[in-house]
């Protein structure tokens, strides 16, 4: 599903980014700017919103044509500062822009009607250049103020009240280790969960971003997280973009998560003691790569079945999986939505795209005997920035 969701993006970024510039070389054009810059302007404009896309699909192409393992990188220095964080800030400055662009143009048409043309043009001139430049300062501006902002976020859910020693799961997921989530900034997070003294450390999934270069270092940083029962893993999508053959990918993350003492466990039941009960926990290998069946979580389900509570892990909970679990099991912990990750401005308020795929984006929610918990992860995928969807980990306390 998600390359539909990139398909139109792509189109939309077509059509509203061909508006966008036309209204701001009108807008130049209105002013007095001389035709030579606004053709440079008009030019610069395709660049920054279009170029990004055609070095990424022609790298792809060209790769697979010559017999490459993986897709270049594009997360360096220069890949970042020169193409990535221009082009998403356009980006989302263009998304944003469209909607109070048109808006805009609503207005001067009423102007031109009850006043006159002219009128109606300086209202566009000075409302084009008011939107594109109050966008084109917030944008870049909250995404570097908030470019490492991570929640600690405590969770208790209180089974029997009697308890006095509670479970302590830690989840964490969505780390996508690589240049720029490296490998001091992994060891700064597990060390926060550490600090938490954790009985069962869970994951997500998503140890890497994007290649293979990363592997290694991510599962040897991952070997940082203590618990007394271990670290436990379910596979998230990108576990298969390390090379172009998805499944040598995912079985060289697995084996490097192995050698170092983290177990990913594909539609398992794994089980816990903790203070005379027994937990299950479902291991459920569910994300845009690999769908997990009806029957495979009915088999998992049966198999938990006299376990005083049951966990439910997956990397995404979308509308194929929800259903399923609802009302079956105790906990839910999933992941993959990073909060959103870019979430622009629709309107007067941010809005998380993630929401297009499933209503549970970010946070804790309660459906019916079942209570979900969703992280935003840590690290970023496609583009190396979060706007306006900060980061987190979680640390879940079950009072059994």
């Amino acid at each position: 599903m998600w390359f539909v969701y990139v398909a139109v993006a792509l189109v939309l970024l077509v059509i509203g980014g061909l508006y966008v510039r036309r209204r701001l070389t009108g807008a130049l054009a209105a002013l007095g700017v001389r035709e030579r810059r606004v053709r440079v302007v008009r030019w610069g404009v395709l660049w920054v919103l279009y170029g990004v896309p055609v070095i990424m699909i022609v790298s792809v192409v060209v790769g697979v044509a010559l017999g490459a393992d993986s897709a270049p990188a594009l997360d360096g220095p220069l890949g970042t500062w020169l193409l990535l964080f221009p082009f998403t800030c356009a980006l989302l400055v263009t998304l944003q822009a469209v909607p109070w662009l048109l808006a805009l143009d609503g207005a001067c048409a009423i102007v031109r009607r009850r006043r006159d043309a002219a009128t109606a043009n300086r209202v566009r001139t000075i409302g084009v250049l008011a939107i594109l430049g109050g966008f084109a300062v917030y944008t870049p501006a909250r995404i570097l103020v908030e470019r490492d902002a991570l929640r600690l976020r405590e969770h208790r859910v209180v089974v029997s009240p009697a308890a006095t020693a509670p479970f302590r799961i830690a989840f964490v997921a969505d780390m996508q280790q690589d240049r720029h989530t490296d490998a001091e900034r992994a060891r700064d997070v597990y060390a926060m969960l550490n600090a938490r003294r954790p009985d069962l450390v869970l994951s997500g999934g998503d140890w890497i971003n994007m290649g293979p270069d990363y592997i290694e270092e991510a599962a040897a940083t991952a070997a940082r997280l203590e618990s007394r029962l271990g670290t436990f893993s379910v596979r998230g999508d990108h576990e298969h973009f390390a090379y172009f053959d998805q499944e040598r990918s995912a079985a060289e993350v697995e084996r490097a998560l192995t050698r170092h003492g983290i177990a990913m466990v594909n539609d398992e039941v794994r089980w816990f003691e903790h203070g005379g009960k027994r937990i299950a926990v479902l291991f459920i290998n569910h994300n845009y790569i690999h769908r997990t069946s009806a029957k495979t979580v009915d088999r998992l389900i049966g198999e938990a079945r006299g376990a005083d509570y049951t966990i439910a892990v997956a990397h995404q909970l979308d509308a194929l999986l929800t259903p399923l679990l609802v009302d079956r099991v105790d906990l839910v912990l999933a992941a993959h939505t990073h909060g959103g990750q870019i979430n622009p401005v629709v309107g007067l308020v941010h809005v998380a795209l993630a929401r297009l795929e499933t209503p549970y984006t970010d946070g804790r929610y309660q459906r019916g005997q079942t209570t979900i918990i969703v992280t935003a992860g840590v690290g970023y995928s496609i583009v190396p920035f979060r706007y306006a969807s900060p980061g987190s980990i979680e640390i879940i306390e079950l009072q059994l």
